[in-house]
């Protein structure tokens, strides 16, 4: 039997483990955090930096990460996604996840390399081809990305759909394959946070999502295997108010850098206009079994 397929099967019992745990005892098997304020980037859609004056620019220590490392093993915890701000800044914090849980996801912008030990899925950002792209991250991300990425097995392009880009979705399912990616996946730009009442002005309006949605289906159409988002996703996608709570926000543990809780990947998101693939993907063990081109996202 192929080797690749062998360890598919034996992550998909995994989840059902920590599944029937979860359901039975209440355990939550997974886990978001930031493990720095800081960036290289200043991307213009970037939900990190709006709205938000306090960063904390000190960065905690190794130590500080192992204790809360092992504190959140220790509860039950086997399943990490490390955003930031960029985590790559902290390539010592990615490495002690790695040898503390057994499945670790980082979302990075591409711009540093992760060292090739690092043996976890990486979902790096690309907005488009390069006039695209560079023009929302910043003048040469997009040949840095490539330069550092390219033909690794552990990349997934991770991909923010708004206006101004939606149309590059299918130019970017082509650069994945050139590329020897997994796939790609997406979030729908959505808006800021309550805490300062103002809507994010690149925020898709319910309109403008309908017109990225078909575009979406489209290329779901032409690339199956390569556009990894299912029909259940495109479904979520479909309904922006997930204020009622998603698997994402109910079932997962969520930390900013300083260690406080919060609901998703922000204190005080606005779930009425959720475009969230962390939200799409829902129970991963069910979406697994029911798209099993998806489990690229898994194992």
């Amino acid at each position: 039997m192929d080797k690749t397929y062998t360890e598919k099967i034996k992550r998909l019992f995994y989840f059902a483990w920590l599944e029937l745990k979860r359901n039975l005892a209440g355990v939550k098997y997974f886990a978001e955090a930031d493990v720095t304020d800081n960036c290289n980037l200043r991307c213009r859609h970037c939900y990190h930096f709006h709205g938000k004056n306090d960063f904390e620019k000190k960065e905690f220590t190794a130590a500080e990460w192992r204790k809360r490392f092992k504190s959140l093993h220790e509860t039950g915890v086997r399943i990490i996604m490390l955003v930031g701000g960029e985590p790559a800044l902290r390539q010592d914090v990615l490495m002690l996840a790695d040898e503390i849980f057994p499945i670790v996801y980082v979302i990075t912008n591409g711009t540093i390399r992760i060292r090739d030990d690092f043996k976890h899925i990486l979902f790096v950002s690309l907005e488009g081809g390069q006039k695209i792209n560079d023009y929302i991250r910043g003048e040469g991300t997009f040949q840095k990305t490539l330069k550092n990425y390219s033909g690794d097995g552990r990349v997934i392009i991770n991909m923010t759909l708004q206006m101004e880009n939606y149309k590059e979705l299918e130019k970017v399912v082509k650069i994945a394959k050139d590329n020897g990616f997994r796939g790609v996946v997406c979030n729908i730009c959505q808006s800021g946070t309550h805490a300062d009442k103002v809507l994010y002005q690149k925020s898709v309006k319910i309109r403008e999502r309908e017109i990225i949605i078909k575009e979406v289906e489209r290329v779901k159409a032409l690339y199956p295997k390569d556009f990894l988002i299912s029909k259940s996703m495109i479904k979520w996608y479909k309904k922006p108010d997930h204020k009622d709570g998603c698997y994402w926000s109910r079932e997962c543990l969520h930390f900013d850098v300083s260690w406080n809780k919060r609901r998703c990947f922000l204190k005080n998101v606005d779930c009425s206009n959720c475009g969230c693939f962390a939200g799409t993907f829902q129970n991963p063990l069910l979406t697994a079994l029911r798209y099993p081109r998806e489990t690229k996202m898994l194992v």
